[in-house]
C-alpha cells in the first residue's frame, strides 16, 4: 500500500518503506509471557485465570517490532491534520487493518467541526532596526522528513487563533501564567495593545490559557516560543543528536479555550437548510480573538535580545546566553496571520470484538490518528499499538478464545484540534455508555521514551499495576519493577487523569472509569516536524521496543477488563482518595479561611467502610472453587460501575456544564482540579456556594457506598447459597 516517493528523496511526497532508515527493527523486546510465577489476577477464579493466561500468552507474543514499523512508516508518510485528504486515507488504511485483524463492524463515526488550518503568516521586527524572523524548521540531512518546508502549503500556526495584522511593541511574561501576569502589573507594566511574548514552560503548559490570559488583559497580539531551558539544550543533547528540540524547532498547537466546554463542535457556525454551512456574526467565546503565532528559540532570541525595560524578575531567566528583559519595547514587531477555518468532516473508525456471554457491556479502547505535522509519537505510535494489539487480540480469538464482554475499539479523529472525534462519538453513544460502558483505556502516544506513565481513576490503580507487572520491560524484569524503581520510594506512581485527551468525555462527562498510558522521556520535538519517524525509531524509541510493548501491555488490560468474572474496580481506594482530595481543599481555602468538610469527610469514610467489606467478601469468594455465580457476578459489575456514575451531577460546573464529574476536572492549564465545584468557589469568592457543593459530595459518596453495601449483599447472598437476590435492574442509585 506504499505510494511513490519523491524522486528528489527530499519533501513531504510518500515515502518508500525505510526498514534500514533507522535503528535495527528486528529485535523483539524480552520475553513474550509475563514472569514464571503470575500473580493471582483480581477479579478471576483460579479455573478462569488459567484460561485468561492462555490467552494472554498469544495476546504477548503476537507484537513485533517489524510490524509495528510498517504501520509507523505508513502513518507518517505525510502531514495529516484532521480534515485532510491524507488523514482520510489513513482513516482507510485504520478500517482495512481492523477488517484484516478480525474486528466486525467496522465502520466510520462521521462528525462535523470547525477545522483550522494556516494560510500564511509572517514576523518581522520593524524597530529598532527591521529584520524578518524564520517561520520555518531547519532541514537536516540525517532526516529527510524535515524537508517539510518544500511544501509551501505547511505553515506553522495556532489553531483557532484570529486572522490579524498587529504592529506593537513586545512585552515578555514568561511562561504567560496568572501569576506571570499579576507580577507584571506589579512593576507597573502593562500589556493592552502589546504583543505578548511567552514561552512554553510548566507548571502553565497549555498555550491556549496563555492567549486567553494575554487576549483578556488587552493585548494586541501573542508569540509563544520553545525555550532552550524548557525544552532545548539547556535540557541536554538535542536532535538529531539527543532528544531536546534543535534550535529551529516549533511546536505547532491548537488554542481553543476548551475549558470552557468542549460543545458545540461547529462553534458559531450553523447549517442551512441546503446543507451548505455559514458563519454566525459573533465567534464563539471558546474561540481567541487577538493573532497569535508559534516560535522557535533561535527567532525569539532575536526579540528578546533586543528587549528593554526592567531586567526579568527571579525565575523569568530562560536558557538563551543574555539576561532577559520585559520591555515594552524598544523592541516592535509586526504580526501577520492568515489562517482558515471551516466546517469540515471529523471520521473517526470504530470496530468491534463482540462479547461471547455479555456481548451488550462495552469495553471501550481508543487513540486518536490526526496530527500537526507527521506526529510520530503523538499519536502514531499509539496508533501503531492500537493495530498490533487488535491484530493480537484477533489471533486469540481465531485460537478460541472469545471475551465474555464486547471490546470496543475507536481510532479517533480530531483530537489534536479539539478533542471532537471521541467527544462526538461519545455524545451519540451516551445512553448506551452511562447503562453498558464498562471502562475506556486511552493510549494517545504509546512512547517517545522508555518511562512507563500510568493514569487511572483511583478504583483501577492496583488494577493497572498488577497488568503492569505481567508484562515483561525491554531493559529486563517487568514494566511495574522498572516503574516502581523510577518512583519514589519505589512506589509505582498511578497519575490523576482530568481531561486533556480523549478520555475527557468518558470521565467528566458520561462518568465512565478511565485508564490512560504510555511510555515517556525526553521528548523536545512535541507538536514539531521533526517528530516523525527519523526521530522516534533513532532517538525516542530506538527499534521500536517500547512501542511494541505498549502493544502487548494494552492487550492484556484489554483482555483482562473483557473476561474478569468481578470487574477489578477498588473503591476503597477511591474513597480513601477522596479523603486526602478533601484535605488538599481544605489546605488551598486556607490560604484565605478556614474551611472544614467534615460531612464530606465522613460521606467519604462510609464509601471506604462499604467498599472494604465487599472487597473482602469478594476476594474471599473467588478463592474458593465453587467462585461467584454467573448471574450474581453480573449483578455485582453492574453496581461497580455505577459507583463512577454516581460520582457526577446532571448540572455540570458553571459556565462549562459540559464537565459533571464531582471529584475531578480540567483546570484551564490541564492541570487537575480537585472537588471542582468547590475549587472553583473558593477561586471565585463565592463561599456561600460551598455547603451546598458539600452536600453534593456527601450525596454522592453515600450513593456510592449504597451500591457497594448492595454488592455485598448479593455477593453474601451467593456465599449463603440464597436464590431471593434482587435482579440488577432493582438496584438504582
Amino acid at each position: 500500500m506504499q505510494a511513490p516517493v519523491d524522486s528528489s528523496g527530499r519533501g513531504p511526497a510518500r515515502r518508500p518503506l525505510r526498514l534500514a532508515a533507522g535503528a535495527v527493527l528486528v529485535l523483539v523486546c524480552g520475553a513474550a509471557g509475563p514472569s514464571p510465577e503470575a500473580p493471582r489476577l483480581s477479579g478471576f477464579s483460579a479455573a478462569a485465570a488459567a484460561r485468561q493466561l492462555e490467552a494472554e500468552r498469544i495476546i504477548q507474543a503476537a507484537p513485533t517490532p517489524e510490524r509495528i514499523s510498517a504501520h509507523l512508516l505508513y502513518l507518517t508518510e505525510e502531514p495529516h491534520q484532521t480534515g485532510t485528504p491524507r488523514n482520510m486515507e489513513l482513516a482507510d488504511y485504520v478500517r482495512d487493518r481492523f477488517r484484516d485483524y478480525g474486528l466486525q463492524e467496522v465502520r466510520f463515526h462521521d462528525s462535523p467541526a470547525l477545522m483550522t488550518y494556516g494560510r500564511s503568516a509572517s514576523l518581522e521586527i520593524v524597530e529598532p532596526q527591521p529584520l524578518r524572523l524564520k517561520l520555518t524548521e531547519d532541514p537536516l540531512p540525517a532526516d529527510k522528513d524535515s524537508y517539510l518546508y518544500a511544501d509551501p502549503s505547511q505553515v506553522p500556526f495556532h489553531g483557532y487563533a484570529a486572522d490579524g495584522d498587529v504592529t506593537a511593541e513586545v512585552v515578555y511574561a514568561n511562561a504567560g501564567s496568572p501569576e506571570d501576569f499579576a507580577r507584571l502589573k506589579e512593576l507597573g507594566i502593562g500589556v493592552a495593545g502589546k504583543i505578548v511574548l511567552m514561552r512554553y514552560s510548566e507548571p502553565y503548559s497549555y498555550r491556549g490559557y496563555k492567549v486567553y490570559l494575554a487576549e483578556t488583559n488587552g493585548a494586541a497580539g501573542a508569540i509563544i516560543y520553545s525555550d532552550p531551558k524548557d525544552d532545548g539544550y539547556g535540557r541536554g543533547e538535542t536532535y538529531p543528536q539527543g532528544p531536546w528540540g534543535p534550535a529551529s524547532h516549533i511546536q505547532w498547537g491548537a488554542i481553543v479555550y476548551d475549558w470552557l466546554g468542549p460543545l458545540p463542535l461547529t462553534m458559531h457556525w450553523s447549517q442551512r437548510s441546503d446543507g451548505a454551512w455559514e458563519e454566525g456574526p459573533e465567534r464563539h467565546r471558546q474561540l481567541a480573538r487577538i493573532p497569535s503565532l508559534p516560535l522557535s528559540y533561535e527567532a525569539a532570541s532575536e526579540i528578546l535580545s533586543r528587549l528593554g525595560g526592567p531586567a526579568a524578575p527571579a525565575g523569568w531567566q530562560g536558557g538563551l546566553p543574555f539576561s532577559y528583559h520585559v520591555g515594552p519595547g524598544p523592541v516592535k514587531v509586526r504580526l501577520r496571520v492568515d489562517n482558515e477555518e471551516r466546517i469540515g468532516t471529523m471520521r473517526s473508525v470504530i470496530g468491534i470484538i463482540p462479547g461471547a456471554e455479555e456481548p451488550e457491556k462495552w469495553v471501550v479502547v481508543g487513540n486518536h490518528r490526526d496530527a500537526w505535522i507527521y506526529g510520530a509519537v503523538d499519536p502514531s505510535s499509539g496508533t501503531s499499538a492500537m493495530l498490533e494489539m487488535a491484530r493480537a487480540l484477533g489471533q486469540a480469538v481465531k485460537a478460541g478464545h472469545r471475551p465474555r464482554r464486547t471490546i470496543v475499539f475507536a481510532n479517533w479523529d480530531g483530537e489534536e484540534q479539539l478533542l471532537g472525534g471521541s467527544i462526538a462519538w461519545a455524545v451519540d453513544h451516551g445512553s448506551k455508555l452511562v447503562a453498558d460502558g464498562v471502562a475506556y483505556v486511552n493510549v494517545d502516544s504509546a512512547a517517545s521514551g522508555n518511562e512507563f506513565e500510568g493514569g487511572a481513576v483511583p478504583a483501577f490503580a492496583r488494577f493497572l499495576k498488577e497488568v503492569a507487572g505481567s508484562v515483561s520491560d525491554p531493559a529486563g524484569g517487568t514494566v511495574l519493577d522498572t516503574w516502581a524503581r523510577r518512583s519514589k520510594d519505589g512506589q509505582p506512581e498511578v497519575k490523576k487523569i482530568v481531561g486533556a485527551t480523549d478520555y475527557t468525555a468518558f470521565l467528566g462527562h458520561l462518568g465512565m472509569s478511565c485508564i490512560d498510558m504510555s511510555f515517556g522521556g525526553p521528548y523536545g520535538v512535541y507538536h514539531s516536524q521533526y517528530d516523525n519517524y527519523a526521530w522516534l525509531s533513532r532517538v525516542g524509541d530506538p527499534g521500536l521496543l517500547y512501542t511494541t510493548t505498549m502493544a502487548r501491555l494494552w492487550g492484556v488490560l484489554t483482555w483482562r477488563l473483557a473476561n474478569a468474572e468481578l470487574l477489578p474496580l477498588r473503591y476503597s481506594e477511591y474513597a480513601r482518595a477522596a479523603v486526602a482530595h478533601v484535605t488538599e481543599i481544605e489546605k488551598k481555602a486556607a490560604r484565605t479561611r478556614v474551611l472544614r468538610l467534615v460531612e464530606a469527610r465522613e460521606a467519604a469514610g462510609r464509601w471506604e467502610e462499604a467498599a472494604a467489606a465487599l472487597e473482602k467478601q469478594a476476594d474471599d469468594r473467588l478463592s474458593t472453587p465453587a467462585g461467584i455465580p454467573p448471574g450474581v457476578a453480573r449483578q455485582v459489575n453492574a453496581l461497580l460501575v455505577e459507583v463512577e456514575r454516581a460520582l457526577t451531577e446532571p448540572s455540570g460546573l458553571k459556565g462549562r456544564e459540559f464537565f459533571r464529574h464531582l471529584i475531578y476536572a480540567p483546570q484551564p492549564t490541564y492541570r487537575e482540579e480537585l472537588l471542582p465545584r468547590i475549587f472553583e468557589a473558593i477561586d471565585a469568592d463565592r463561599w456561600d456556594e460551598i455547603p451546598f457543593y458539600e452536600k453534593q459530595l456527601v450525596a454522592a459518596f453515600d450513593r456510592a457506598a449504597g451500591l457497594l453495601r448492595r454488592a455485598g449483599e448479593l455477593v453474601g447472598g451467593a456465599r449463603a447459597g440464597r436464590r431471593d437476590v434482587p435482579p440488577a435492574g432493582a438496584i438504582g442509585k
